[in-house]
């Protein structure tokens, strides 16, 4: 869990030392510079057309406050600071032009498609002769304890594979201020 800066206070007359100095400024501007966060993505998840499917989350480009773990419950963020974040969830499917393709991100899912609560849903038609990128950027409101997950599901008529990589099929969350 991130340690959240506590505000710090001058009384009037009090002398200016660089212990409460460090601790008005360096200390607060340290957290905002090194908020917690994490990004993490996928070495690719097949997706069976008209199957709703927990995306695992197997790898991370970073994670500053142990919201992930590639070992236990890899498909699942789960907050452990308080506070509003910056919520990225997107995907990208490979080249075919039939049906569409959709992303939910859910709220303590438990590892279920129709479990918790959804949070976002995103359909996109398919693109004809080129990968179809799904994303959708929100703030959310989260709480210490909560997990999110995403789920993704295309209607191609054919068994799809997930484009894997940073950036290409994951879930991002940076946290802006604390509550």
């Amino acid at each position: 869990m991130a340690t959240v800066p506590a505000p710090q206070t001058f009384l009037a007359g009090e002398k200016v030392t660089a212990s409460k100095l460090i601790a008005a400024t360096k200390t607060p501007i340290d957290f905002l510079m090194n908020p917690p966060r994490c990004n993490a993505n996928t070495s690719g998840v097949s997706l069976t057309s008209g199957t709703s499917t927990l995306v695992t989350l197997d790898a991370e480009a970073w994670d500053t406050d142990n919201m992930h773990s590639t070992a236990a419950n890899a498909s699942r963020i789960t907050i452990n600071t308080t506070g509003q974040y910056l919520v990225s969830f997107y995907a990208r499917f490979p080249s075919n032009s039939t049906g569409y393709r959709q992303l939910n991100l859910r709220l303590n899912s438990g590892g279920s498609a129709t479990g918790g609560s959804t949070w976002s849903t995103i359909n996109v038609a398919a693109v004809n002769g080129s990968s179809t990128f799904v994303t959708r950027t929100l703030e959310l409101s989260c709480v210490a304890g909560d997990h999110y997950a995403m789920f993704a599901m295309q209607y191609s008529g054919t068994t799809l594979t997930l484009d894997a990589g940073v950036r290409v099929t994951g879930l991002a969350f940076r946290c802006l201020c604390t509550s």
